[in-house]
């Protein structure tokens, strides 16, 4: 299947087929989100490729090479380790757009890897764009790729790499929650609660004071005194976690994942 590519006059409208390297559950997770809102995808071959291929808005192409002489715009999902040496052994073309999604990879050896083609870098936590929730960042700036990572959840574009990068830390911060929220449940199923109830009381809780942080125009610093009353539950509970330094030792954990992802450890 070859993909035309667009004219002059086509290029402020959505793209509609969209190249995939590295069929994995980040991809999966990105097709998934993506259903229904005018995207097709090229999947180059894996493991997990065939089932994808069973999806209408999925072809499955014969190599990765294939997806890159066949897609005008590119997603690159591959592995971390060895993204870079897996795209610079593909040969990619003037007019190209190539947006990647592989974690600690920074824009100037994306876009020598991927000469003369043009160069993005994308950031999400995965499993929530599969439901139109996670954001997502982009680095520089582009309305095509915008475009497409609306339909997975908000958008933050970053003009300046060095922004993108300390934001990129929240991939951690998203997975951890998790484990976060997994802690809370199981407190609440051990001392009574069905688990099931317990899971939805905890994620709901998250989901009502997110909405408070992002609709509110208050601070959190004015927010909070009125939350933690003097004698209250909710004081004596962060009470004995700042007793244990729980909530600063989130700070050092963000540290690490920082100098990480700036490539200074």
């Amino acid at each position: 299947m070859r993909v035309p590519r667009a004219s002059p006059e086509e290029r402020d409208t959505p793209m509609t087929t969209i190249g995939i390297l590295g069929t994995g559950h980040l991809a999966e997770f990105l097709i998934r989100g993506a259903a229904g809102k005018g995207y097709r995808f090229l999947i180059a071959p894996s493991r997990r490729a065939g089932t994808l291929a069973q999806r209408a808005d999925v072809t499955l192409a014969a190599s990765n090479q294939q997806v890159v002489d066949q897609a005008d715009v590119i997603l690159a999902c591959l592995p971390a380790r060895e993204g870079l040496s897996i795209l610079q052994s593909l040969g990619f073309r003037q007019g190209q757009s190539v947006l990647s999604a592989m974690a600690g990879t920074r824009h100037a050896p994306l876009a020598a890897a991927i000469a003369p083609a043009a160069a993005f870098c994308t950031m999400m936590p995965g499993h929530a764009n599969a439901y139109g929730a996670g954001p997502c960042l982009l680095y520089p700036p582009d309305r095509t790729w915008e475009q497409f990572l609306q339909t997975l959840g908000p958008v933050h574009p970053f003009i300046d790499e060095h922004a993108f990068v300390t934001a990129t830390a929240f991939g951690a911060l998203s997975g951890a929650s998790f484990f976060l929220i997994d802690t809370m449940v199981q407190w609440f199923a051990a001392n009574g609660l069905p688990e099931a109830q317990a899971r939805r009381l905890v994620a709901e809780t998250f989901i009502g004071n997110a909405t408070v942080v992002l609709t509110e125009t208050a601070t959190l610093a004015e927010i909070t005194p009125g939350i933690a009353t003097p004698g209250g539950i909710t004081q004596a509970l962060v009470k004995s976690l700042t007793a244990d330094d729980a909530l600063t030792a989130w700070h050092r954990a963000l540290d690490i994942v920082l100098a990480r992802v700036r490539g200074e450890t």
